[in-house]
């Protein structure tokens, strides 16, 4: 071969058939040793200058063999790049290579033509080639031409045609080329022709060059302007169900083009061919080769994007299973399974939601709320809430008040989640206790009878009882004042012409209810009670209480009721009535009711004072000590000595007259019951028929021994010696007679007559006979005195 190529720069292009001869026999045996021989060759670019010279020779075959060599030599990275340098380097003849083969498309030799789309469509295959073709000045006239050659009936003509448009497709600009182009809406029309072409590789290019002009944002509004837009998507989904790998993967590439926008979406929803497409793409999921599974998720992916597509992709039947089945396959590839999980996300269900919350507000209303879901499928959610069964709210809100106007002691709320129609799940219960169901206020609350002091109330029972009835509680200004089981009750106690504001409410077992309320006034007292409430003192302890008839009395006349100091002591008819058993010098106050149908009504109140007791402190001694001592018998009794009168004893004085009745020189005796005292008393007790406040009582029986009683402040010493003697302490508690008795030991030199006390009591200010001159008052002298007068 090397020996021939010399013949292709010979300027008689007859020479150069036997090189043009030789190279497609060698290419035709070993097409890689050759285009490397020959791109190695020194003389390369004058080689491939004089082939692209032999493409406007009058040859027509000649011209097909050269354009059929520069196709497979620009099939290699090398030999694209020396082409296009080459057409790029001679600026006079740059529009020769592209030029030349753009002429060959419109001739009448369908192999020069075939030839020449190859040739165009080897050199759009890499990036060099396709920017030389889109910036070159022809490019629009080679694009008109491969637009027409997309009808052809040669079955590999327009599959070259749509081969290269389809690689000027792979970039953006072109792209925008071919929609900008004059006949860019005829390109569309033959592209979708193509699709229901017989040769397979027409129908994949021409699927591929549809998907990547829908991928524009001018390709889908053009597209489905055309009245063909129509049957695309049927025609996609055969060449999906071809059993062609590469027409379906292109297929499912330009099906997936089209849904990615919305409009384009929407018109493969509405198509009658979409639930075929669906059953397609289940089928390739579970295809062996990995590459049209891809391919497959790939278009779930993209139809499962837009709301109608997760509804419609939800209702098939096995869809879903065949994407959970390849979710979880060993053999699947990486980005096979994120396809997979991607549209298995966008498909997901509504899942369980959690539980709502509910609390009861300070209002009693209920407010339930709960978290929101957002689908990644970006479907809208609508919540649906329940309580026991009962459907409270459905909407897109996460929360619901519930104005209580029925309590419920328990609420049940459940949540579920809703998209589109299709309701998951309801999450678990929650359960919150509201406030015990109470009755409503009594009905017809009003008053039926007034007195100056009581209300009678009445009233129906509630409309709503929510329950048993147990009692009424009737309250007054907010105060309870009694429970009654009753419709009515009477409230007493009230002041005459004042009004109240009274109530009363329902209660059962487990809440009181609502209140009624009114207003009402008592009666002035204006003659309907008791008139001129008379007291008369009968003495200490007595008072005679008198009044008169009402001068209009309210209704029928039952009973008067006397009241002294709060108590009832009187009910009857009569008009009078004597208190007895009073204390003196007490102060009473006394009020009488009349009784009568109508209610009571009560008199003004009278009070008056008991006499005082003038004899109450009669009895009491006259002398006492200064101080508190108790009297106790000494060991030894001493003899009693007579005393010369006018010897200094304080101021007790001897009375000169002797006395008639006792033998003189003879001791005075204390009577046991004089000394006896009570345990825990502060004062001594009288003995026998001695007054109540006496202090001693004194025998004038003689005795051979004479026992003396010890006065002491605290208590008996060694009262066993002397058994006769008293054993209790005694104490003098009146302040006058201490003060007499110190006087009278301090100030007085000469005895005084003492008189003489019979049965141990005398009268104050009455002279008894003399004793004597050696007669003593015990009571009123110390142990010490009492010494001094016996030695």
């Amino acid at each position: 071969m090397c020996s021939l190529l010399p013949l292709l720069l010979s300027p008689d292009p007859g020479q150069a058939v036997p090189a043009i001869q030789g190279l497609l026999g060698d290419l035709q045996l070993d097409k890689e040793s050759t285009l490397e021989a020959f791109l190695g060759d020194a003389k390369c670019e004058e080689y491939l200058w004089a082939l692209c010279k032999l493409l406007a020779v009058p040859d027509v075959r000649l011209c097909s063999y050269a354009a059929y060599i520069l196709g497979t030599i620009a099939e290699h990275e090398t030999g694209v790049a020396r082409l296009v340098a080459l057409a790029e380097g001679h600026d006079s003849d740059s529009g020769v290579l592209l030029g030349m083969l753009s002429a060959m498309l419109t001739w009448d030799d369908g192999e020069a033509v075939m030839n020449a789309a190859g040739t165009l469509a080897s050199l759009a295959e890499t990036g060099p080639g396709r920017q030389w073709l889109l910036r070159d000045p022809k490019a629009e006239e080679v694009i008109e031409k491969l637009v027409v050659l997309l009808g052809s009936t040669d079955r590999q003509t327009a599959s070259n045609s749509a081969l290269v448009l389809a690689r000027l497709a792979i970039t953006r600009e072109g792209c925008r080329r071919l929609l900008s182009h004059p006949q860019a809406e005829q390109l569309l029309r033959q592209l979708i022709t193509c699709l229901e072409a017989e040769e397979a590789g027409c129908r994949m290019n021409a699927a591929f060059a549809l998907g990547r002009l829908c991928d524009m944002d001018l390709g889908p509004p053009r597209l489905l302007a055309l009245p063909e837009a129509t049957s695309m998507v049927h025609a996609l989904v055969s060449v999906m169900a071809s059993g062609d790998s590469g027409g379906s993967r292109n297929a499912c590439f330009a099906l997936s083009c089209l849904a990615a926008s919305r409009e384009g979406h929407g018109h493969v929803m509405r198509s009658p061919a979409f639930p075929w497409a669906l059953d397609t793409l289940c089928h390739l999921l579970c295809a062996e080769e990995q590459e049209s599974s891809w391919f497959a998720a790939m278009t779930m992916r993209v139809l499962a994007s837009q709301r109608p597509g997760v509804v419609k992709l939800r209702q098939h039947p096995h869809l879903e299973r065949a994407l959970q089945q390849l979710s979880v396959s060993k053999t699947a590839g990486k980005e096979l399974l994120e396809e997979v999980t991607v549209t298995l996300a966008k498909l997901q269900r509504p899942p369980k939601p959690l539980p709502p919350e509910a609390k009861v507000l300070d209002s009693g209303a209920i407010q339930v709320s709960w978290k929101g879901f957002r689908p990644r499928s970006e479907l809208e959610v609508h919540y649906r809430l329940y309580e026991s069964g009962a459907l409270l709210y459905r909407g897109p809100a996460c929360h619901y008040i519930l104005a209580s106007s029925m309590p419920c002691p328990k609420y049940h709320f459940q949540l579920c989640l809703e998209m589109e129609e299709d309701c998951g799940p309801c999450s678990d219960t929650t359960v919150l206790r509201g406030e015990e169901p109470m009755p409503s206020c009594p009905l017809d609350f009003q008053v039926v009878g007034r007195t100056t002091t009581q209300l009678k109330l009445s009233w129906a029972p509630p409309a709503m009882p929510n329950g048993t009835i147990k009692h009424y509680m009737v309250y007054r200004e907010g105060t309870v004042v009694g429970t009654t089981s009753e419709l009515g009750c009477i409230v007493g106690g009230l002041s005459p012409g004042m009004s109240y504001r009274l109530s009363v409410c329902a209660c059962t077992s487990t809440a009181k209810g609502e209140k009624a309320w009114l207003h009402a006034k008592t009666l002035s007292v204006g003659g309907h009670a008791p008139e001129r409430l008379t007291l008369v003192i009968l003495g200490r302890s007595e008072i005679l209480v008198t009044w008169d008839v009402p001068k209009m009395p309210l209704g029928r006349f039952f009973n008067y009721e006397l009241c002294l100091n709060g108590k009832v002591v009187y009910l009857g008819t009569q008009r009078s009535y004597v208190a007895r058993r009073l204390t003196p010098n007490t102060e009473y106050t006394f009020t009488v009711s009349a009784i009568t149908s109508e209610g009571r009504s009560v008199s003004r109140p009278v009070t008056k004072c008991t006499l005082r007791d003038e004899y109450g402190n009669i009895s009491r001694c006259h002398y006492s000590f200064p101080w508190r001592s108790q009297l106790a018998a000494p060991s030894k009794t001493p003899d009693i000595r007579s005393q010369e009168p006018g010897k200094d004893r304080g101021d007790v004085k001897v009375s000169p007259k002797p006395s008639p009745a006792k033998t003189p020189g003879l001791p005075l005796k204390l009577s046991r019951r004089a000394s006896k005292i009570q345990e825990g008393e502060s004062t001594l007790q009288p003995a026998g028929k001695a007054r109540t406040d006496s202090s001693l009582s004194f025998s004038t029986e003689c005795s051979q021994d004479i026992h003396m009683p010890v006065l002491t402040k605290g208590r008996q010493k060694d009262s066993t010696k002397h058994p006769n003697h008293p054993t209790a302490p005694f104490h003098i508690d009146t302040r006058q007679q201490e003060q007499r008795v110190l006087n009278t030991m301090s100030s007085h030199k000469q005895p005084a007559p003492q008189t003489s006390r019979e049965h141990g009591s005398t009268s104050p200010g009455k002279t008894r006979k003399p004793l004597g001159p050696k007669t003593y008052l015990g009571e009123c002298m110390t142990a010490q005195d009492m010494h001094m007068h016996l030695c």
